[in-house]
């Protein structure tokens, strides 16, 4: 089930990631347009100064008004896309977490398997009476393998902290998301 839950996570990033790509294209297409809009100011200015022109100096500074009104426009996109990229990132991290973590589970079960089997295994040759250093072999290969049970199941556990600490960064980016988005339009 946790591979499938990362899969959905990682369809989500990548489209947040599209998503993100796709502000920075318009955001590309908004510098050029006020690039233009600069020009037209310079001329604006021009004209202005001459007194035929029918353009004066308040209908400039309404132009230059417009002018830095999409230039923080441009600053408040680049700051979504740069936090959507951002959060992309992280969740692909944590995916990578949730699949290790997963591996972990399933060798843990499988180790856990093996104990349960081993230990019928011995119950079953104690009532044949099986000899003693039959027996002895049985139980030395149960005890290592519970070591390794026990080992797996300390590593699960770090593995997990580290899986919540991903996704406690992974919320951080969305609330730096969230927070840039304020002024969005």
């Amino acid at each position: 089930m946790f591979i499938r839950l990362a899969g959905k996570i990682e369809s989500i990033a990548k489209a947040e990631k599209r998503m993100g790509e796709m502000y920075q294209s318009y955001s590309k297409d908004l510098m050029i347009y006020v690039r233009k809009m600069r020009d037209k100011s310079k001329q604006m200015e021009t004209l202005a100064r001459e007194g035929g022109s029918g353009v004066n100096e308040s209908e400039v500074k309404d132009y230059k008004r417009r002018i830095q009104s999409v230039d923080d426009k441009i600053k408040m996109i680049e700051g979504y896309y740069d936090r959507m990229k951002d959060l992309s990132m992280q969740k692909i991290g944590m995916i990578k977490r949730m699949k290790e973590y997963n591996n972990l589970v399933v060798l843990n079960s499988r180790i856990r398997k093996k104990i349960v089997d081993i230990g019928i295994s011995i119950e079953k040759e104690k009532n044949k009476m099986v000899a003693a250093d039959d027996m002895s072999k049985r139980e030395d290969h149960l005890k290592d393998i519970e070591r390794e049970f026990e080992r797996n199941k300390k590593e699960l556990q770090k593995k997990w902290e580290t899986l919540e600490e991903e996704r406690s960064e992974v919320n951080s980016m969305w609330h730096a998301l969230k927070d840039c988005m304020g002024d969005f339009e």
